[in-house]
């Protein structure tokens, strides 16, 4: 009946990181990636670099705050 109710500082880590790991692999999928495949332009560039490069920036913000010590 010891056992603390919230999660170690470590096991949180981990647990996040896993977690934004598999974000990021159903978001690099090759049938999401086919949605963006398109002949259309955002400013100019392709919309399939602009998905991949906006992800690629979420993806590293995001293990950023992660990563963060509170």
């Amino acid at each position: 009946m010891n056992a603390p109710d919230r999660i170690t500082g470590p096991r949180r880590y981990r647990d996040r990181m896993i977690g934004l790991f598999l974000l990021a692999a159903a978001l690099f999928n090759p049938p999401l990636l086919g949605l963006f495949g398109i002949e259309g332009n955002i400013l100019g560039v392709p919309a399939l670099y602009v998905w991949v490069f906006g992800l690629w920036a979420a993806v590293i913000l995001l293990a950023a705050l992660a990563g963060r010590a509170r």
